[in-house]
C-alpha cells in the first residue's frame, strides 16, 4: 500500500522533472503528470476500499438495499474521476473543457442520485401517511 509520504516524495520528485521536461517538451511533461495523477488516484481509490466496505456494512444494516449502496460507490467514483479529469484540463489551460467535464459529472449524480430521492419521497410518505401523486 502506497503511503502519504511516498506519494509526497514521488509527486515532489515528478514536478521537479515535469518542469524541466516543460521547457524542451511539454507535451510529456504534461502526460508525466497526468500518469501519475492517475496513478495516486488509483492508489488512493484502493486504500479506500476498507472505508467503501464498512460504509456498505452501515447503509445495509440501516436498511438500505445492495443496489443503492452501489448507487452510493458509483457517486464517489464520478466525483473522484470528474475532479481528476476537470484539474487536468485546468492544469492544460483549457478551462471552458473543465467546466464541462464538471458539469456532465454533476449531471451523472443528478441521473444516479433520482432512484435514491424516490426511495426517500417513498419513505417519507409512509412516515407521514401521505397519499397521491
Amino acid at each position: 500500500m502506497v503511503t502519504a509520504l511516498q506519494v509526497a516524495g514521488l509527486s515532489l520528485t515528478a514536478l521537479l522533472l515535469a518542469k524541466v521536461l516543460q521547457r524542451y517538451a511539454a507535451e510529456q511533461a504534461m502526460l508525466l503528470t497526468m500518469l501519475l495523477c492517475i496513478g495516486f488516484t488509483g492508489a488512493a481509490v484502493l486504500s479506500l476500499t476498507p472505508v467503501l466496505e464498512r460504509m456498505d456494512t452501515l447503509l445495509r444494516a440501516g436498511g438500505l438495499a445492495a443496489d443503492e449502496t452501489a448507487k452510493l460507490s458509483k457517486a464517489i467514483g464520478i466525483c473522484i474521476v470528474t475532479e481528476l479529469a476537470s484539474d487536468s484540463c485546468k492544469d492544460a489551460g483549457e478551462s471552458a473543457l473543465a467546466t464541462a467535464v464538471t458539469m456532465t459529472g454533476k449531471t451523472a449524480l443528478l441521473l444516479l442520485s433520482l432512484p435514491l430521492m424516490e426511495s426517500l419521497l417513498h419513505v417519507l410518505q409512509e412516515v407521514f401517511g401521505c397519499t397521491g401523486g
